[in-house]
């Protein structure tokens, strides 16, 4: 299944049962899961990290469309969507956000959704706990390293500029290094350019730098 297929199931047994409350019978739930697919999956783009997508997406409907309030579905949405990008290792450059508005300039059994790349803050999903302190890692496909432009920061001279990347994907966390100087270590396994599976408390060496790897979910 590709990827805006799974996002357009996945919408569409969120959508079901909640939407005749929201909306009227001129609008499909199936319509609104697969227009957001779509839009997330054209708007999809490459990272150093890897493959992101743009974070905020805004429904607009007629107000003649709109039955009952639309917050609660609106959150709905953007708990699944957050879930989507998570499972799908899809980088997200602001917190993921789906909005609900009307305007009656929009034909009556019609709706537009527009989707945009808003930067800010996100929240961590899983942190490194080292001697030195903590590092948090809030965006998915982080890389980590000792560069300015490296997304979890590293200020030691013997770790590279970019030395590895984090991410996580179908519920699995994993590192990959990236050619680094002075080599990345799982529980003192040299890591390479194949995934290695990371978990809570797993031991990750950044050349002489040591951190434990720990989700936020099992802190």
């Amino acid at each position: 299944m590709n990827v805006a297929r799974s996002l357009e199931r996945r919408l569409e047994r969120l959508l079901e049962g909640v939407f005749t409350r929201v909306f009227s019978g001129r609008l499909h739930a199936s319509e609104v899961a697969g227009r957001i697919a779509r839009e997330a999956d054209l708007a999809r783009f490459d990272h150093a990290s890897g493959p992101g997508t743009a974070n905020s997406y805004t429904l607009t409907f007629n107000p003649s469309d709109v039955d009952g309030d639309g917050s609660d579905l609106a959150i709905s949405l953007t708990e699944s969507f957050a879930d989507y990008a998570a499972e799908a290792g899809l980088r997200l450059v602001g917190p993921p956000r789906v909005v609900i508005e009307t305007d009656p300039k929009v034909l009556k059994g019609q709706f537009d959704c527009h989707p945009e790349i808003v930067p800010g803050q996100l929240t961590p999903w899983a942190r490194l706990v080292g001697d030195s302190g903590t590092l948090e890692i809030a965006p998915n496909r982080a890389i980590i390293g000792r560069g300015e432009d490296a997304d979890v920061q590293i200020p030691v001279a013997e770790v590279s500029r970019s030395h590895a990347l984090v991410w996580r994907a179908e519920g699995t966390a994993w590192i990959i290094d990236l050619r680094s100087s002075n080599g990345t270590f799982v529980d003192g396994n040299r890591v390479g350019d194949q995934p290695v599976e990371l978990g809570t408390g797993t031991v990750i060496q950044f050349a002489t730098s040591r951190y434990r790897f720990v989700k936020a979910a099992d802190a």
